[in-house]
């Protein structure tokens, strides 16, 4: 049951308070309506959803409140809430698991590489250039340094094949990408 509204609290304002990244941009950003009322809840006017939020448990600090009506948004099924809330919990996740130590940092068209030899072990420059969109000229000195770190591994021969090393499959088993 809705029950007097003390506070509107709009979604920029949230997510700045809160300390999360804003990871979305919509066009119609959701706010929360804080109410004296026992429940959550969403009712949806014209396809436009409004969210009345309860007073009770929220807390007083504005970052943890805010964490809060996120969390509160997210549960009545705001997209926009819950792709922060899901960034920010996977972020934390990488953070805590130690992730973001890990050596070497690839850089994204060395990632692409890595990713495409996790997916298609053994294969040859040719179909690495057509998998990850990259020029062969440009995959060539990509692949060599990958080598070069000990991340890939070459095939002898005239047309070697690549694929990932074993220190590299384990380092990163504990990993999804």
């Amino acid at each position: 049951m809705i029950g007097a509204i003390i506070q509107a609290w709009y979604f920029e304002d949230i997510v700045r308070l809160s300390g999360y990244r804003n990871v979305v941009s919509t066009n119609y950003p959701p706010t929360a309506l804080i109410h004296d009322g026992a429940s959550d809840e969403k009712l949806t006017t014209v396809g436009v959803a409004a969210y009345y939020i309860s007073q009770s448990g929220l807390s007083f600090q504005d970052e943890e409140r805010a964490q809060q009506l996120l969390e509160r948004l997210y549960a009545l099924g705001d997209w926009a809430a819950g792709e922060i809330v899901e960034r920010h919990r996977r972020d934390q996740e990488r953070h805590d698991s130690g992730y973001y130590t890990l050596k070497p940092r690839l850089t994204v068209p060395q990632m692409l590489v890595r990713r495409f030899l996790k997916r298609n072990p053994g294969s040859s420059l040719g179909s690495i250039s057509v998998g990850t969109s990259m020029p062969v000229e440009v995959l060539r000195a990509v692949v060599d340094d990958l080598c070069r770190d000990g991340i890939l591994v070459k095939s002898a021969g005239t047309d070697p094949n690549y694929s990932l090393s074993g220190t590299e499959l384990a380092r990163y088993e504990t990993f999804h990408d």
